[in-house]
């Protein structure tokens, strides 16, 4: 394992206590409980609370630099062109996946930018913006095991790693229901017991998964497509706060068509490059 991944671990791991003490004063949006304009009650405040989780790069994560860490990531940038657009400060609360749209729906976070895929049941709970990106699935194996794990089929009865409450997660239980599914709350975890020998594969974004291999000698992406369907990012929003939704989809729309998003992207795939190894 290299000294840079293991650093993104604990780093990540010792350092959630201080990214999530964010949001100290309450006043994330409230205006789909009590009716009121939720933009306008984002511009009063003065702040857009958006949750995370920061353990997806090069979407968002943990950069730890002179002692000093910093989530970013280009859904961070994302987020804070948003911000800039509406004249509030940005602030972001890093917390488990699983738990993200638990805090949008009780006015804890104004938004939700974090890869989320904007699935039928999601929309249950909480609306979303237009589609900003699109990422393929991969499955990350060791690569002692490529010779094994040929197709889907090697790993019907294997154990299988994901993050808790995502899409991948959701394919792999309804597609292996003979292998034993490791779901956890950050994908750093996954990888982990990838490394350690708890789990035979992790499913993951391909974007992330080169990463992570990126950061770890003896893994490799598999040499065959996974058959889940595309992970299609979009921000979550509180239910009924159409004014709000209006003006985020206004600001991605202008950042597509500029370039800007596909601009954020390069620039954040460099900068995990420059860093890998730290």
């Amino acid at each position: 394992m290299k000294k840079g991944f293991m650093k993104m671990i604990l780093g990540t791991m010792s350092l959630l206590a201080l990214a999530a003490c964010g949001n100290t004063s309450g006043t994330a949006n409230s205006a789909a409980t009590d009716g009121s304009s939720a933009l306008q009650e984002i511009k009063d405040s003065g702040k857009l609370v958006v949750g995370t989780c920061a353990d997806y790069p090069p979407y968002e994560w943990h950069l730890v630099q002179d002692g000093e860490d910093k989530i970013i990531g280009f859904d961070i940038d994302i987020a804070q062109a948003i911000a800039d657009e509406m004249g509030v400060e940005l602030e972001v609360i890093d917390m488990d996946f699983d738990g993200l749209i638990p805090a949008l729906s009780t006015g804890k976070v104004d938004m939700i930018i974090a890869g989320m895929n904007p699935t039928a049941e999601r929309k249950q709970s909480v609306d979303f913006t237009d589609i900003y990106y699109t990422q393929k699935d991969a499955l990350v194996i060791k690569s002692e095991d490529a010779k094994d794990i040929r197709s889907e089929n090697d790993l019907k009865k294997s154990s299988l790693a994901t993050q808790k409450a995502t899409i991948q997660e959701e394919y792999l239980l309804e597609n292996f229901p003979d292998a034993e599914i490791k779901s956890v709350p950050k994908w750093n975890t996954a990888i982990l017991y990838l490394v350690t020998g708890k789990a035979d594969a992790v499913l993951m974004v391909e974007t992330v998964a080169r990463r992570y291999v990126e950061e770890n000698e003896g893994l490799e992406i598999a040499d065959f497509d996974v058959a889940s369907t595309p992970n299609e990012s979009a921000i979550a929003v509180a239910k009924d706060s159409e004014d709000f939704l209006d003006a985020v989809n206004d600001i991605l729309d202008e950042m597509e068509d500029s370039g800007k998003i596909e601009e954020l992207i390069r620039t954040n795939i460099e900068i995990m490059d420059e860093n890998t190894g730290i």
